[in-house]
């Protein structure tokens, strides 16, 4: 897998906050991908005007995380699509919380 486009590659985007469990959540997807033998690229989003753009919202903070279940729960709109957010060829396949690994494999199974 490369970050540079590939004719016929999937392109599984992760827009997220700097926070360091996003980089696992990327190596999650990454290892998955290779697993399932998946034609794909993968980017890190963090970009905020990228993110905006998407229709994305960002409630993490960046010097306390209690983790992005607790993060989210409170919130007042929870099907709002908040970071971090997995996209396949532009379509948000997983956001608010990443997936189990079940999950991750079942959805990116879909694009073999």
């Amino acid at each position: 897998m490369s970050a540079s486009a590939e004719k016929g590659a999937v392109a599984l985007r992760l827009y997220a906050s700097a926070c360091p469990r996003n980089d696992f959540y990327l190596e999650r997807v990454e290892t998955i991908s290779r697993e399932i033998d998946l034609c794909c690229t993968t980017e890190k989003v963090m970009d905020e005007d990228a993110i905006t753009a998407q229709g994305f919202e960002s409630v993490c903070q960046p010097s306390y995380c209690p983790g992005c279940r607790a993060n989210h729960a409170a919130l007042a709109d929870a099907d709002s699509r908040y970071l971090p957010v997995l996209t396949a060829n532009g379509t948000p396949l997983f956001w608010n919380v990443p997936p189990s690994d079940e999950e991750l494999r079942s959805a990116l199974s879909k694009y073999l």
